[in-house]
């Protein structure tokens, strides 16, 4: 478990995260979303331990950070954004390099050099030279890295960007196969299109948490459109003209109520609650209309 209390973290001696109160469960998939200079990036490096936090609490389970104790974590694997520098070595060397770092020897270092690199689709590249590999396979390279030492926690900044089709794929099924291992993963996004297999959402702007709830559930019928009904207090006619050009029709029930029709094709659900928050609109719940059984899209509390 990831535990953060009124977390507050400077860049530069600018704040970064500001009272920043959240707690992700084993299993869940986190989708992190906001405007560019929201925090995003900031709160990963802060949950790995990169940056010192300035007051508040981090805690795993039983251990925590504060400004009066040092940090002491599980296991956690970072891919960050972008390709890294690599030196001009092989790519099972890179990783042993890494192994040993974590205090992997012998031929528990081997087997998880060589696990590795399959699980990432490289190991029929293993003794090639890191220099040589396309940029898809060079951020397939990060996501072994983070994967080398099974870590409790995964933390991917922008993780589809710059991937090839099998890393994509590699994401989706880390993400999907969450749930069954326990692993947590936080993932980073540029933009609201968050793929349906997180689990959760994380708004941030300004270094604040805006909003989190639960990612909308799988459902297995052959529908080309949600119908979806968003509570804003005060603020439904607002509402519908902030997210008109999402949807396919929006109706207004009242001041608190709207119901709207969004396409199924994009996943445009997340974006119509980032933008609404982003705009300042208040958003406390959106649910299917007529609502599905036990399946609520979001139930959001603004701080």
């Amino acid at each position: 478990m990831i535990s953060l209390e009124q977390v507050t973290v400077q860049r530069q001696g600018v704040i970064a995260l500001d009272q920043v109160t959240h707690t992700i469960y084993p299993g869940q998939s986190v989708a992190v979303i906001g405007p560019t200079g929201s925090g995003k990036t900031t709160l990963l490096e802060t949950i790995a331990g990169l940056l010192p936090v300035q007051s508040g609490k981090v805690s795993f389970a039983e251990s925590s950070s504060t400004t009066d104790s040092p940090l002491t974590q599980p296991l956690i694997g970072l891919v960050p954004d972008g390709n890294t520098t690599w030196p001009m070595i092989r790519a099972d060397e890179c990783l042993e390099l890494f192994a040993m770092d974590s205090g992997l020897r012998g031929k528990q270092m081997d087997d998880a050099v060589n696990l590795t690199l399959e699980e990432v689709s490289l190991g029929n590249l293993r003794g090639h030279r890191i220099d040589t590999l396309s940029s898809g396979q060079s951020k397939r390279l990060l996501i072994a890295r983070a994967l080398l030492c099974e870590p409790d926690i995964l933390l991917l900044d922008n993780p589809y960007a710059g991937l090839d089709p099998v890393g994509c794929q590699i994401i989706d099924q880390l993400t999907t196969n969450a749930q069954l291992t326990g692993r947590i993963i936080l993932a980073v996004f540029n933009d609201a299109n968050v793929p349906d297999n997180f689990t959760d959402l994380l708004v941030l702007n300004d270094g604040q948490k805006v909003t989190a709830g639960h990612c909308q559930p799988k459902h297995f019928t052959d529908v080309d459109k949600w119908s979806v009904r968003l509570k804003c207090p005060c603020s439904a006619a607002q509402a519908a003209k902030i997210i008109r050009h999402l949807t396919l029709s929006s109706t207004v029930v009242d001041d608190d109520f709207l119901t709207c029709c969004l396409p199924t094709n994009r996943g445009p659900i997340e974006e119509a609650v980032a933008v609404l928050i982003k705009a300042g609109c208040p958003l406390e719940s959106c649910t299917y209309d007529p609502p599905w059984p036990a399946q609520v899209l979001y139930s959001l509390t603004r701080n």
